[in-house]
């Protein structure tokens, strides 16, 4: 199939030029060969990720600049859908204008370059990319925190005691990226947890999977003499997951050998990791 030369912007709400943090709203697409121009813009309701980062923003100052815009983008479509099949250079300069550096709570980032085979399906895939961040799944996340741990071992010089091994035997076992082995058997290990949601109900599913694997473990006489969870916690205004994070960390805890803290407890990750060091 042909693949066309299209570019895109990124679309980015920034409230306060003194500091020049911004948050990733939309992408807006051109595709000139084709005289394709659209955009996809987060939807004003999900006001949640702004004010989150945004603290004390008014949530109607960002929904009002991005009706605003959705105005503006569909005036431009309309223009290209009227006057640009067959004019590769109106449909370019019509995105150029409307990208164009200005002083507003919307700004655009530099222009890009891309090939694409659909340029429909590129722009929902961009999208998807750089504002829902559609690459940070779960496995991402894991292996976020399980550098974080890492760190503070190399910090603490104790990374060189951990190794990634299985807990458990043939039937029955886990994966954990940290542990300490002595005379082949495991001693110590430290898994990190991501509990840090916002949904109670997430919270439940993804800690009552680990209670269970724990008290099936425990229950075979296959846990290592001492594990530690390190765990990522929801933030404080979440009180309702924050709540079900405590309850699933009580479960863990009730589990012999088992101990539970919060993942920016380096002191007590260093604490517990500590044990490894005075074996050798």
């Amino acid at each position: 199939m042909i693949r066309y030369a299209c570019q895109y912007a990124i679309v980015r709400f920034l409230p306060y030029a003194e500091t020049g943090e911004f948050a990733n709203v939309g992408v807006v697409l051109a595709c000139p060969a084709t005289s394709y121009l659209d955009a996809r813009l987060m939807s004003p309701r999900r006001t949640g990720r702004i004010t989150g980062f945004f603290e004390q923003l008014d949530r109607r100052i960002y929904r009002e600049a991005m009706a605003y815009l959705k105005e503006e983008l569909t005036r431009v479509g309309k223009l290209v859908a009227d006057r640009g099949p067959g004019q590769p250079t109106f449909v370019q300069q019509a995105f150029a204008g409307l990208v164009r550096p200005r002083e507003a709570l919307l700004r655009f980032s530099e222009t890009r370059v891309i090939l694409a085979e659909q340029p429909a399906d590129t722009l929902h895939k961009l999208f998807a990319t750089v504002v829902e961040r559609d690459f940070a799944d779960k496995s991402y996340h894991d292996q976020w925190l399980e550098r974080g741990v890492r760190e503070t071992l190399r910090k603490a010089q104790l990374r060189q005691f951990f190794q990634p091994a299985d807990i458990g035997n043939q039937d029955l076992h886990i994966r954990v990226p940290f542990v300490h082995e002595h005379e082949g058997r495991p001693q110590l290990a430290i898994k990190p947890l991501d509990l840090a949601k916002e949904d109670p109900n997430q919270v439940y599913d993804i800690g009552a999977r680990w209670v269970g694997r724990v008290q099936l473990l425990q229950r075979h006489q296959l846990l290592p003499g001492s594990m530690l969870f390190a765990v990522s916690m929801p933030e404080a205004k979440y009180e309702r997951a924050h709540a079900a994070v405590e309850e699933i960390l009580g479960d863990l805890r009730r589990t012999a050998s088992v101990e539970a803290v919060p993942i920016t407890d380096a002191t007590a990750i260093i604490t517990f990791a500590n044990s490894a060091a005075s074996k050798h």
